[in-house]
């Protein structure tokens, strides 16, 4: 990231050679402080690019400007969003972080961009949205534009996989799904108490299995984690894997009601447009702000009690199959979620 921002002396010589001329540049956040400089010296319009959520946009406009930023919660437009201090990123409690020092400069600099990009949508976060273009969260933000949820990238049709063979085989509506993203591994502890929970909880389920951060190999055996005698004693009504899945494709299975999700913010954006109620279960970063909104919008529900990724305490079986029971057990989605689905289904069949 560090090397990405200080290439930006190369892009004038870049963007004058471009046929036809480069009329405006969209910027992903992480490289505005140092990017938005240089469109502004070439006078080209400059737009930011924000991946998460306006609540996440929000106090990365104004944490650069608190007066006590560190240890403290955040009170946002007089109250429109507050965020526990025990909700920020972890890294925003080390002034001295990398993350801590580019997320305050990416921050400072949003006021030179011509218009702020982000990833989701006016019903979702109808007051943030409000608040961050009145002012009221910042003076001088140039204008946010909602233009989620983005879609994933479309690929070519899957082929068959034992994964999709095993979702069409399961009623419809009866499949709770299981991952915490590529990025997130939970200890042995968890990943077992997890385990016993979803057998506990008497729900079919399909669970993704993550024990190693994205760039290490996975090397410990599905069995050996959870016992030789797991997989006979939930029998057809689970199915446990390591490798890969797309995820958006799950999430669209007609067999699939729940999502127990790291809320990642591409995680929830997907989970909304296939109308697949939400277990939040955060793990780092900025999902505990993205769960809070899961949570108040009526996505699903947020377990706060519950340990992420920096805390020692393994959440029990017998609170995970709760939950668990809980989500499946109500159908109930808020009316926007059931116009972007249909939304989405008039975009397939246009096609």
């Amino acid at each position: 990231m560090e090397a990405l921002r200080r290439s930006a002396d190369l892009l004038p010589s870049f963007i004058s050679t471009c046929s036809p001329p480069v009329s405006s540049l969209i910027i992903d956040i992480s490289i505005a402080s140092s990017f938005l400089p240089v469109a502004a010296a070439a006078n080209i319009p400059c737009f930011v690019l924000f991946a998460s959520s306006a609540s996440m946009l929000a106090l990365c406009s104004v944490y650069a400007f608190l007066s006590k930023p560190s240890g403290t919660d955040v009170n946002i437009a007089g109250g429109v969003l507050k965020i526990p201090n025990s909700s920020l990123p972890p890294p925003l409690r080390d002034p001295n972080h990398i993350f801590t020092s580019l997320f305050v400069e990416n921050g400072r600099a949003l006021a030179q961009a011509n218009g702020i990009l982000v990833n989701t949508f006016s019903a979702l976060e109808p007051e943030v949205l409000v608040a961050l273009n009145s002012g009221a969260v910042l003076p001088g933000l140039p204008p946010v534009i909602a233009i989620g949820p983005l879609p994933p990238v479309k690929k070519q049709p899957s082929l068959p996989s034992p994964v999709l063979r095993w979702l069409d085989e399961q009623p419809e509506k009866s499949v709770m799904y299981v991952s915490f993203g590529s990025r997130t591994a939970m200890s042995k502890d968890q990943i077992r108490a997890l385990g016993a929970g979803l057998e506990m909880s008497g729900c079919r389920f399909f669970w993704v299995v993550k024990t190693a951060k994205v760039d290490r190999e996975e090397v410990v055996d599905i069995e050996e984690l959870l016992g030789e005698e797991f997989a006979k004693r939930v029998g057809e009504r689970g199915l446990v894997v390591k490798e890969w899945v797309e995820q958006e494709v799950v999430l669209a299975h007609r067999a699939v009601a729940g999502f127990m999700s790291h809320c990642g913010w591409n995680s929830v954006t997907e989970a909304v447009a296939a109308g697949v109620r939400i277990l939040a279960w955060p793990r780092a970063g900025d999902q505990r702000v993205n769960a809070a909104l899961v949570a108040r919008s009526g996505l699903g529900i947020w377990p706060e009690k519950w340990a992420w990724e920096a805390e020692e305490r393994v959440v029990s079986a017998e609170e995970i199959s709760v939950k668990v029971r809980e989500v499946m057990g109500d159908e109930r989605l808020p009316q926007f979620v059931k116009q972007i689905v249909m939304r989405e289904n008039w975009e397939v069949e246009d096609k």
